[in-house]
């Protein structure tokens, strides 16, 4: 068949064939890489973008830090929270805190268990085992000046027994009782 071409027709397949072997060869490794690239160029143009949005919100961020810093100096001297640098003296200050408000009521202290501290965000939780003798009504105005005070006080797992041997059937306002509590106020210094 090929035989009965004339020279031109020749030429015409030739070059038809070599075109078809040219775009299939071309199809095959430029193209893929020719799309791998555009797909590469989207990708880098989207994180550049994000880049450049990123980077406003860390300008923004850095003028926000002192105003930041300001606050945060504000929120510890408005006397909230425990003032010790280290928890060990924030337990100390708490244990004061606790004899004198109980002073204030006529009960006593009888121990004070200081707590293993823990962090909470950007805080540190000092905390005290405390057990109380005095009256009723010396507990219990105790137990509301506690959590009323200035000072961020948090009283839990608090129990009351009479603290007389004998029971007897009527209890007093002037009776002796027994209080146990954990109590707990944070300082800064968190993670």
């Amino acid at each position: 068949m090929i035989a009965a071409l004339t020279p031109r027709q020749r030429r015409q397949l030739a070059v038809t064939i070599l075109a078809i072997a040219l775009l299939l060869a071309f199809s095959i490794t430029v193209l893929p890489l020719w799309s791998a690239n555009a797909a590469r160029q989207e990708n880098i143009e989207l994180l550049q973008e994000r880049l450049v949005r990123l980077q406003q919100m860390a300008d923004g961020d850095a003028s926000l830090r002192p105003r930041l810093e300001r606050l945060k100096r504000a929120q510890l001297d408005d006397g909230h929270y425990l003032r010790g640098e280290t928890e060990t003296v924030a337990a100390a200050e708490l244990q004061r805190l606790v004899k004198a408000i109980t002073g204030r009521n006529q009960v006593t202290v009888t121990s004070t268990q200081i707590l293993p501290a823990s962090a909470e965000q950007d805080f540190i939780r000092i905390a005290l085992k405390v057990r109380l003798r005095g009256s009723l009504s010396g507990l219990v105005e105790s137990i509301y000046d506690i959590e009323s005070n200035e000072t961020f006080l948090f009283l839990d797992q608090l129990s009351v027994r009479d603290a007389s041997r004998r029971r007897a059937a009527v209890a007093t306002p002037t009776k002796p009782f027994d209080a146990e509590l954990e109590l707990a106020a944070y300082m800064a210094g968190g993670p």
